[in-house]
């Protein structure tokens, strides 16, 4: 057996908000419905406000261990306007396992839902907002954030990420130099397409049921990096995937960012437990720098139905599996059997969600992971 990998995890996880109380219980609450600044008061008091290893985001907004997420819109002289508000973010401290890391997700989650109660809010999971099929830019960009989405990529895909939510997973090992941790970045931006449908929750779009099993993976595919790696700017190599560390904590930090929003904290775990596989792993082969997005909206149409994305999950979860056994780390070795279970019946989360719409109504799954 291979010397045990020193590793951190870190975990992201967008929610959508909903009202849980009144004639509008279940109504969900987003930009077409949601006043940014009465929100933000709302949720100011939270735990995290002085961890020092979690980055800050530039306007301030992203601090402590939640934040609401959305479209940030600019006035003209590029000052901060307000937010298009989409849901709300947990993002965990890193932790030295899968287990901590949900267990402390599942804490901060049970904190912030009280916080949501008492202004009668509560948290739903689902991959795409599943009541709109487009997000509009209300007022219309100005000149100012034209140019801002034409410089920076990750604004101009703000008509999906503002309807999309899922989890970030970051990982990061101690004994990998930068060197291999881009190249796991590149392997898992291969192998993306072929494992995503673990996660799929997003069968619905528009009020509807949409024509596959994830909307989200249809359509932000292509436009959004499978994966990503943060490094000093010192030690940052010059390649597609890579990025410069904000804070010396991100050193290593590789970061998938292609799953939908999982329905429950074991998939989640097995799904965690999976990238760490292929962190590990020495046998696949094949690299990209760049998402393949026919095959990402290839897989979101058929998911395991399709031969050729199954049969390669298969060969992925073996490897995985092998890997995770050589270097001790038998319980997530055991967590994938959920997965393969799934292949065997060819299911993804999206099938159980649509059978829960034909049974309650709802598109979506009211409550958190720990519910």
């Amino acid at each position: 057996m291979m010397k045990p990998l020193q590793m951190k995890c870190g975990i992201e996880y967008e929610y959508m908000l909903i009202d849980t109380e009144g004639e509008q219980a279940g109504c969900l609450r987003n930009f077409t419905n949601l006043d940014f600044q009465l929100i933000a008061d709302l949720l100011e008091e939270k735990p995290g406000k002085l961890d020092n290893a979690l980055a800050v985001g530039d306007l301030g907004i992203k601090n402590g261990y939640w934040y609401l997420e959305g479209d940030e819109r600019f006035n003209p002289d590029g000052s901060f306007h307000q937010m298009a508000v989409k849901g709300v973010e947990i993002r965990t401290p890193p932790r030295g396992s899968v287990n901590e890391a949900i267990a402390v997700l599942k804490d901060i989650e049970h904190q912030l839902t009280l916080s949501l109660h008492k202004h009668k809010l509560g948290l739903a999971i689902s991959g795409f907002n599943p009541e709109l099929a487009e997000y509009h830019y209300e007022p219309p960009l100005n000149r100012w954030e034209k140019t801002l989405r034409e410089q920076h990529p990750e604004y101009a895909a703000s008509h999906i990420s503002t309807l999309s939510y899922g989890p970030d997973i970051n990982l990061s090992f101690s004994e990998m130099s930068i060197e291999k941790s881009l190249d796991v970045a590149r392997k898992l931006t291969y192998y993306g397409p072929y494992i995503v449908p673990f996660s799929f929750s997003s069968p619905f779009s528009g009020g509807a049921q949409w024509q596959g099993l994830s909307k989200r993976t249809y359509e932000r595919g292509g436009l959004r990096p499978t994966c990503k790696l943060f490094a000093n700017a010192s030690d940052k190599p010059d390649a597609p995937l890579s990025y410069t560390a904000r804070i010396p904590s991100e050193h290593g930090r590789i970061e998938f960012k292609a799953f939908d929003a999982m329905p429950t904290p074991e998939l989640l775990a097995a799904c965690c437990y999976l990238l760490i596989g292929l962190c590990l792993d020495h046998q696949l082969e094949d690299r990209a720098d760049y998402p393949d997005h026919h095959l990402y909206q290839r897989a979101a149409i058929l998911g395991f139905s399709d031969d050729k994305i199954c049969h390669t999950a298969i060969d992925i979860i073996n490897k995985a599996r092998i890997a995770l056994i050589q270097h001790g780390e038998q319980q997530g070795a055991q967590s994938l059997s959920l997965l393969g279970n799934m292949l065997a019946t060819r299911r993804t989360p999206s099938h159980d969600l649509i059978e829960h719409y034909q049974r309650s109504g709802q598109m979506y799954y009211t409550g958190g992971l720990a519910i």
